[in-house]
């Protein structure tokens, strides 16, 4: 798995990403919103850059407004690193649940995420990918989350370590929950309780699970966590197939996921999902 490069402005550096997609076909940059912010940026620049997205900027204000800006140019700027060309040549479209794509061009999958002022995205031409990123420091253990984030053998393997590490385990969890849902195209469609993770020890790999706590083979699938400026945990999964668009589920957990978004979906609401639980987080 590629480490999280720091590309703190267009400018770069940008060869440690290329050469990232060279030797295994992903890569994960991260930067800060300000050096990507869209004021110094001619109007006409501007609107080349965003191309559709100039209307959804337009109607954000301030701090979001910049934060949206700025993702969308670092997610076009990190397209642009696995196509060869220009930015400007990169057209961002959105799949149904809200994952960005790049219009024309599936042989290429993106995925972002922020926390605060600090944004991450992922970038593969394998397959699929998922990618999120949250502070070290945030507080998810005993916050009333864990029935609605867990399932039960992940609960029941919190219960087990020492008090210190269970809040580190759990920002493990949701980090590679989040980044495995993002992969799926299905977002917080897909109910958290309905699989987990068994982390490999301290390292940053880990295995995927069915809710019963049996594990799911599928060699096409790698997950990991990895430190980011040592404020920061990053995760990310990534869906090896050598090509996009691949539409087989290859395994049943992947059959069941995808059953259940498009239940979802039809019925328009997730309300019944999270009804009654606390306010989710991010």
């Amino acid at each position: 798995m590629p480490v999280p490069r720091h590309v703190p402005g267009p400018a770069g550096p940008w060869a440690p990403v290329a050469g990232d997609l060279a030797r295994r076909g992903t890569a994960v940059v991260w930067s800060r919103v300000a050096p990507w912010h869209p004021a110094p940026v001619a109007p006409g620049r501007l609107r080349a850059l965003l191309g559709d997205d100039r209307v959804r900027y337009e109607a954000r204000r301030g701090a979001d407004a910049e934060r949206f800006a700025a993702g969308r140019l670092l997610l076009k700027y990190a397209a642009a690193q696995a196509l060869r060309v220009p930015p400007d040549g990169i057209e961002l479209a959105y799949g149904l649940t809200g994952r960005p794509l790049v219009r024309g061009r599936p042989g290429v999958a993106l995925s972002l995420s922020h926390t605060g002022d600090l944004l991450c995205v992922a970038v593969t031409v394998v397959g699929g990918i998922g990618v999120d990123v949250e502070s070290v420091g945030r507080r998810l253990y005993d916050s009333g989350l864990e029935p609605r984030m867990c399932a039960p053998s992940e609960r029941d393997a919190l219960a087990r370590l020492p008090e210190a590490d269970r809040n580190p385990r759990l920002l493990r969890l949701w980090v590679l929950k989040e980044a495995y849902t993002k992969a799926l195209a299905q977002g917080r469609l897909l109910p958290f309780t309905s699989f987990g993770f068994r982390p490999h020890g301290a390292g940053g790999g880990a295995e995927l699970l069915r809710a019963d706590g049996t594990a799911v083979a599928d060699p096409a699938w790698r997950f990991t966590t990895l430190p980011l400026d040592g404020t920061h945990l990053v995760g990310l999964a990534v869906r090896d197939t050598g090509r996009l668009g691949d539409a087989e589920c290859s395994d049943p957990l992947d059959r069941l996921s995808r059953s259940t978004a498009e239940n979802l979906l039809e019925r328009g609401s997730t309300e019944p999902v999270w009804k009654g639980l606390p306010p989710w987080p991010g």
